[in-house]
C-alpha cells in the first residue's frame, strides 16, 4: 500500500509540474490558449513518465521500493513513452501541420498515416544497419517482436544518442566560453553609449525613409501622366535620353531596400547593445563574492569539460572498456595505491553513497539543462510555427533524450544495479550506445570549438562600423 502511494503520489507530483512548467515557463510570454487540450496532455505526460524514469533509478540506488515495483514502474513508463514516441506524437505532429496549411481533414488524416507508415519503416529497418542487439541473442523480425519494449528502447535510444551527444559537445566547449570570465571582452561605458547614439540616428533615418517613401507614392501617378505626356515632346524625349533619370518605381524600390538594410542593421545595434550591457552586468556581479564563486564553478567546470573530452578521445582511439562505473573504477584505484584503506572505512557503504550522489546530480543536471534548452527552442521557434506543432516537436525530442538518458545511465551504476535494468530492457548491446556517443561527443565538440573560434577570431561585426553613407544613397 505504501509503494503504490509513493509511486501514485510521483505521478501526480510529476504531471503537475510538468503542467505548472507548461503554463508558467514554456508559455511565459505566449497565450496558452493557443495550444490545444491534447497537444498540452501529451507535453505534461511524456515529461512526467522522462522524469519517473530517472525517478526510479535513484530509487534503486537508495532501495526505496521493492525491486519488482521499481521494475513495474521502468516498464509502465517505458510503454507509454514507446506508445507518445513512435506511434501518437509522429501522427498528431503531422496532422497538426496539414491542418495548418488549410488542408481539409480527410487529406491531413491521409498525410498523417502516410507518414506515420514511413516512419515507422524507417524505424524498423534503423535496426538492419546498427547492431543494437547482443550477438548472442539474434535479432528476429517478427511484427511481435518490433512492438516488444525492447525493440522500441534499442531503437529510440540511439536516436536519442545522437542528439544527446551533439548536445553535449557543443555544451561542453560553449558552457566554459560563457561562464569563465577569462573570455568576456571588456566592455566600456563609451563605446555602449556610442553605440546607443548610432541606433537613435539608424532609427531616425528608417523614419524619415519610411516618410519619403509615402509621400513619394502620393505623386506615382502625377508622375507616370506628366512621364505619358511628355513622350510626344520631341525636345523632351532627347532631354531624357541624353540624361537618363531613375524611375519613380525604382526609386521607391531602392528607398525601400534601403529602409530594409537599415532595419536590419538596427536590429543588430539593438543586440550588441543588450549584450554589452548584460556583459556589464555580469562583471559587477563577478566582483562579488557570489560572483567569484561561480567564476571558481565555471573553472571546475572547464576542467571537467576538458576531461570528458580526453576520456571520450581515449576511449575512441583504443577502444577502452565501458562496463564499469566511474565510482567503483576510481575505488579501485584508491585501494590499489592504498590497500590499508579497506581496513579503515566501509567500501561498499562509500561507493554507494557515491554511486547515488552522482547519479543525482546527473538526473538534476540533465534535467535541469534539457529544460532550459526547450524554453530556448521555444522561443526561437514559436514566431515561425504555430505552439501545437512546437510543443509536440519538443515533446518528441524530450522523450528520446530521456530514454536515452536512462540507458546511458547505466554505465554509471554499480554492478548489482545494472541487472535490474538489464532484466527492463533486455539483451540490448550498451557497447554500441557507450562508442557511439563517444565518438559524436568528439566529433561536436571539435566541430563547435572550431566554429567557436572562428567567429571569434574573424567576426567583424557591422555594428562596428560607422558606414550610415552606405545606406544613404537615395535621400
Amino acid at each position: 500500500m505504501l509503494e503504490l502511494v509513493v509511486v501514485g503520489g510521483s505521478y501526480v507530483g510529476f504531471f503537475a509540474f510538468a503542467h505548472i512548467f507548461f503554463s508558467r515557463w514554456l508559455f511565459q510570454d505566449y497565450e496558452v490558449k493557443d495550444t490545444g487540450v491534447f497537444s498540452r496532455l501529451i507535453f505534461c505526460v511524456c515529461l512526467a513518465c522522462s522524469m519517473s524514469i530517472l525517478e526510479v533509478v535513484i530509487f534503486e540506488l537508495a532501495a526505496v521500493l521493492g525491486s519488482e515495483t521499481r521494475q513495474l514502474v521502468w516498464q509502465i513508463d517505458l510503454v507509454v513513452l514507446a506508445f507518445l514516441i513512435a506511434y501518437l506524437i509522429p501522427f498528431v505532429l503531422i496532422f497538426t501541420l496539414a491542418r495548418e496549411q488549410q488542408c481539409r481533414r480527410r487529406t491531413a488524416l491521409l498525410l498523417a498515416t502516410t507518414f506515420e507508415l514511413g516512419f515507422l519503416y524507417a524505424f524498423w529497418k534503423l535496426g538492419d544497419y546498427v547492431t543494437l542487439v547482443q550477438d548472442a541473442t539474434p535479432q528476429p523480425t517478427t511484427m511481435a517482436w518490433f512492438v516488444s519494449l525492447e525493440a522500441f528502447v534499442s531503437r529510440v535510444s540511439f536516436l536519442g544518442v545522437n542528439f544527446m551527444a551533439v548536445l553535449s559537445g557543443f555544451g561542453a566547449v560553449n558552457g566554459p566560453y560563457e561562464y569563465m570570465s577569462m573570455f568576456w571582452r571588456n566592455v566600456e561605458e563609451d563605446d555602449v553609449r556610442c553605440l546607443e547614439r548610432r541606433l537613435r540616428q539608424n532609427l531616425e533615418m528608417v523614419v524619415t525613409k519610411k516618410k519619403r517613401i509615402v509621400v513619394e507614392r502620393r505623386y506615382v501617378p502625377g508622375h507616370d501622366a506628366s512621364t505619358t505626356s511628355g513622350r510626344s515632346n520631341p525636345l523632351l524625349r532627347l532631354w531624357h535620353w541624353a540624361s537618363p533619370q531613375v524611375s519613380k518605381e525604382s526609386y521607391l524600390q531602392n528607398l525601400q531596400n534601403e529602409v530594409e538594410i537599415l532595419e536590419t542593421l538596427s536590429q543588430e545595434l539593438f543586440l550588441e547593445i543588450h549584450a554589452m550591457r548584460e556583459l556589464q552586468k555580469r562583471a559587477a556581479e563577478m566582483r562579488t563574492l557570489k560572483g567569484r564563486f561561480f567564476n571558481l564553478i565555471g573553472y571546475l567546470f572547464c576542467g571537467f569539460c576538458l576531461y570528458k573530452m580526453v576520456m571520450s578521445t581515449v576511449n575512441v582511439v583504443f577502444n577502452r572498456d565501458r562496463d564499469k562505473d566511474p565510482i567503483t573504477n576510481a575505488m579501485e584505484k584508491i585501494l590499489y595505491l592504498w590497500p590499508t584503506l579497506a581496513s579503515w572505512i566501509n567500501v561498499r557503504f562509500i561507493s554507494d553513497i557515491s554511486s547515488l550522489t552522482l547519479v543525482g546530480i546527473l538526473v538534476f543536471t540533465q534535467t535541469r539543462g534539457f529544460l532550459l534548452m526547450l524554453l530556448k527552442v521555444f522561443r526561437t521557434f514559436s514566431s515561425s510555427v504555430s505552439n501545437n506543432s512546437v510543443v509536440l516537436f519538443l515533446a518528441e525530442l524530450m522523450g528520446m533524450y530521456f530514454v536515452s538518458s536512462f540507458v546511458m545511465m547505466r554505465m554509471n551504476l554499480p554492478t548489482q544495479h545494472k541487472r535490474h535494468i538489464d532484466a527492463v530492457l533486455g539483451p540490448i548491446d550498451y557497447y554500441v550506445y557507450y562508442c557511439w556517443f563517444d565518438v559524436l561527443f568528439v566529433i561536436s565538440a571539435l566541430v563547435s570549438l572550431g566554429l567557436l573560434a572562428l567567429v571569434t577570431m574573424s567576426k567583424v561585426s557591422r555594428t562596428a562600423i560607422d558606414s550610415f553613407t552606405l545606406h544613404d544613397k537615395y535621400p
